[in-house]
């Protein structure tokens, strides 16, 4: 395992247990509008990017709101959580010290905004340790397209087999895996991801501790 030579970062769900979080935005959301959540809403929007999940909203509802007014009021739902309440996943800051103790730089890719993203890891004291943030928004697709993942090993000059993607999402693991990058399934808690993550992953661990055990830093 000593081939990696940079670490690219899920979010939300990887990083910060914040997925409990969108599902009670979608519901809050909806509730404004009298109309009843139903728990498929967030399993469809997980894939998407933040912008392209407002207008799925807009869509699916015909809500009359513009997609842009939507995802704004998606961010003031969650941004108080985000900032203040939302906390790290398990192991996950001494995952991170690890990494920077062996010279391992470090990058997040999410599908959520800068906004948020920036804030909850500047919240929970991690936001240094990472050399850089891109969204989906910034690349123009999610995490079904592989380009977020090679701009991040673009940035830093590593081949995709060289770089480890880690991610608790399978259809994210799944872009990463069949385009070559090494790559590694973690649980969210959420969505019962976890068995799914087996067939499209290097190695599979229940949280970033379990790491140490897989010869990841040897």
């Amino acid at each position: 395992m000593s081939r990696i030579q940079a670490v690219i970062l899920d979010i939300d769900g990887t990083l910060t247990d914040s997925m409990g979080v969108w599902t009670e935005s979608d519901r809050i959301l909806l509730e404004r509008r009298g109309i009843v959540y139903d728990s498929s809403l967030s399993l469809a929007l997980r894939s998407m990017h933040f912008n392209s999940a407002a207008e799925y909203i807009k869509e699916r509802y015909s809500l009359p709101d513009p997609a842009s007014e939507i995802a704004a009021e998606i961010t003031e739902i969650v941004r108080e959580k985000y900032f203040h309440e939302v906390r790290l996943m398990p192991f996950a800051r001494e995952f991170m010290m690890r990494c920077r103790e062996r010279g391992i730089p470090m990058c997040a890719a999410t599908s959520n905004s800068r906004e948020l993203a920036e804030g909850v890891l500047r919240n929970n004291g991690v936001l240094e340790l990472l050399n850089f943030i891109i969204t989906s928004d910034e690349v123009g697709s999610g995490k079904d397209d592989p380009a977020i993942f090679f701009e991040c090993s673009g940035r830093f000059g590593t081949a995709p087999e060289n770089t480890a993607v880690i991610e608790d999402s399978p259809h994210a693991a799944r872009t990463a895996f069949l385009n070559g990058f090494f790559t590694v399934g973690v649980s969210s808690g959420h969505f019962n991801d976890y068995e799914a993550l087996s067939g499209c992953v290097h190695i599979r661990t229940e949280n970033l501790g379990g790491l140490s055990d897989t010869g990841f830093f040897d």
